[in-house]
């Protein structure tokens, strides 16, 4: 079809992934849904709410499967729409799940990546601004599930946090396995 309609689709695609998967997120990660940032969030994604009169949440409110559903939906939809619109086809069905939960993967552990080193910059904007605005509450509340493991193994340094590097570290593990297990899946089918 063209590389322009590709590059449209993928946009768009993408824009939707990117605000489903961010009030999944706010959700597990209970942001304070009086945020201006969770309240416009909520209202760009209504479609989750219809959705979510079909599916339950679940983790006590916590994981909106609506949510979830929407964003594998979208996913099948993007991998779907980019291998029509450059005219390569999936092999099987089989081929195109798979390649579905292989991205959604990969895109979640580069989001927690960006996401830890948003907060490392935005640590050092509060300490020196002594404000937190609601953009920043949002991204060290969605960061902080992330981090709390590897604080918890940390001896605490007072002012030095060092769980981001240590973060870091299991995310650049998982994404060097993830690549790996691709690699066999996609060659195998």
């Amino acid at each position: 079809m063209g590389a322009n309609s590709a590059l449209i689709f993928g946009i768009i695609i993408n824009v939707a992934i990117l605000l489903v998967f961010f009030r999944f997120l706010v959700q597990l990660a209970a942001v304070n849904p009086y945020n201006p940032v969770v309240m416009s969030t909520v209202k760009a994604t209504k479609i989750v709410d219809v959705f979510g009169r079909i599916l339950p949440t679940l983790g006590k409110g916590r994981v909106n499967l609506a949510a979830l559903v929407l964003i594998v939906v979208l996913y099948l939809l993007k991998i779907f729409g980019l291998m029509y619109l450059s005219g390569v086809m999936p092999n099987s069905p089989v081929h195109l799940v798979i390649l579905t939960f292989v991205t959604m993967i990969q895109d979640l552990l580069r989001f927690c990546r960006y996401l830890i080193f948003a907060t490392i910059i935005l640590s050092w904007v509060v300490m020196f601004t002594q404000s937190r605005g609601p953009y920043i509450e949002v991204i060290q509340d969605l960061a902080e599930p992330l981090l709390a493991p590897f604080r918890r193994l940390m001896p605490n340094m007072g002012m030095i946090d060092l769980s981001p590097i240590l973060a870091f570290l299991a995310l650049y593990i998982a994404e060097i396995l993830m690549n790996e297990v691709a690699r066999i899946l996609l060659v195998g089918l």
